[in-house]
């Protein structure tokens, strides 16, 4: 607080409070100041700086501002590529900066990193109540498009652990703003938001569609291409489910043509994980093969890649089932079944039906069924959608 950075400078320059108010401010005033009990105007505050021998904006800036700063720059970038931050790293590094209220856009953002971090199987509303801190601190700084970005990633949650009319009147309160206003990544965004719903609630494509085009014509309009690999994927599964083969071909021709233009390793990463589902739902067992080679010559090539760990357990086990190599099958679908703990928490609840989808092709294909009652108590717990349908029509033809 800007009392405390007076008081430490003060005696740092050896002078008392007498020296230091005399002909600015009252004594008792200053000493009311830094003591958090008072406020300074700004003539008092280029004065007392004046003295102390220092910028004003050093006064105004709490030194910790530019440290964070750097650390949340950090996590956001490593998070749109491979070399993501640990979990642990996160809370270590963050714990400092979550109890002294800063006035600074870089808390709220750091609130809601550490949110993510925490998070557990059983902490989901103390995960929130971190967004609602940074959606408080951005109300009162006046960020209303923080205040949105926060706010879709509370519904995001809410729909990820089925809690619909919750995720419901957080979607309400993102539509009263508008669109106009919002930054281009936070209406993308949104967009996908609108496609997670329509796809894991409602079941209506066609609407699901409609709301990706409209984000790429967008993203023509604004030459923001944030998220478009994931908006080209979500086109590829749309197509899959609508099995309209030209559509999945031109969202996957994009897509490739996005990841070689811009290079990024990790959605190249993304892309073959379209592919190689493409190829498990359409039962392509060479080209399935193909693409798995592909995912385990990108994961030799990078490091700490988690988050591809679990696709590559899926599709190497689908594969090795359709080819009738049951062992092999059973060991890559096991190792998937045994890290759910991590796939639930990290991955969204559609990569999650896709794997659970995968273990189930698995047991179809004789490679094991030790998974099949946890599945079927999992997939209870899914919306009355597409998901829960498919995923409890092929647990009951495995039934019989």
């Amino acid at each position: 607080m800007i009392g405390e950075r007076i008081k430490t400078l003060r005696k740092e320059k050896k002078l008392t409070q007498t020296q230091l108010s005399e002909g600015i401010i009252t004594k008792s005033m200053l000493s009311m100041i830094e003591n958090g009990k008072a406020e300074a105007s700004m003539r008092s505050l280029r004065e007392i700086a004046k003295r102390l021998d220092v910028p004003v904006q050093s006064l105004l800036t709490d030194p910790r501002e530019s440290e964070l700063q750097d650390l949340v720059e950090q996590i956001e970038y490593a998070d749109l590529g491979f070399e993501k931050w640990k979990r642990e790293d996160i809370q270590r590094v963050l714990s400092p900066f979550m109890e002294e209220e800063m006035e600074s856009i870089w808390q709220g953002r750091a609130y809601v990193l550490y949110g993510d971090a925490i998070l557990n199987e059983e902490n989901h509303d103390f995960v929130l109540e971190f967004y609602d801190r940074a959606i408080t601190l951005f109300e009162r700084l006046g960020e209303k498009d923080e205040v949105a970005m926060t706010r879709i990633g509370q519904a995001y949650y809410l729909l990820h652990w089925n809690r619909f009319e919750e995720a419901s009147e957080k979607m309400e309160w993102i539509e009263m703003l508008d669109l106009q206003s919002m930054k281009p990544k936070t209406r993308i965004e949104y967009y996908m938001l609108l496609v997670f719903k329509e796809l894991l609630y409602d079941d209506n494509i066609p609407k699901a569609l409609e709301y990706l085009e409209e984000a790429l014509e967008y993203m023509k309009q604004t030459r923001t291409y944030y998220r478009a690999d994931d908006v080209y994927r979500a086109m590829i599964i749309c197509g899959l489910y609508l099995q309209n083969d030209s559509l999945i071909q031109l969202a996957n021709l994009k897509a490739r043509q996005y990841v070689e233009f811009t290079e990024d390793r990790a959605a190249k990463g993304r892309l073959m994980f379209s592919e190689a589902l493409t190829a498990m739902m359409r039962g392509n067992a060479e080209e399935l093969g193909y693409h798995v080679r592909r995912l385990e010559q990108i994961l030799d090539d990078e490091v700490g890649k988690k988050k591809f760990i679990a696709p590559l357990d899926l599709f190497k086990g689908v594969y090795h089932a359709m080819i009738g190599e049951k062992e092999t099958a059973r060991k890559s679908l096991g190792d998937l079944w045994e890290a759910r703990s991590e796939w639930q928490i990290n991955h969204s609840l559609i990569d999650q039906a896709i794997y659970l989808e995968g273990l189930l092709l698995g047991t179809l294909y004789g490679c094991g069924d030790e998974w099949l009652s946890d599945i079927e108590t999992i997939v209870h717990q899914f919306p009355p959608g597409r998901y829960h349908q498919h995923l409890m029509g092929l647990i009951q033809k495995i039934k019989g």
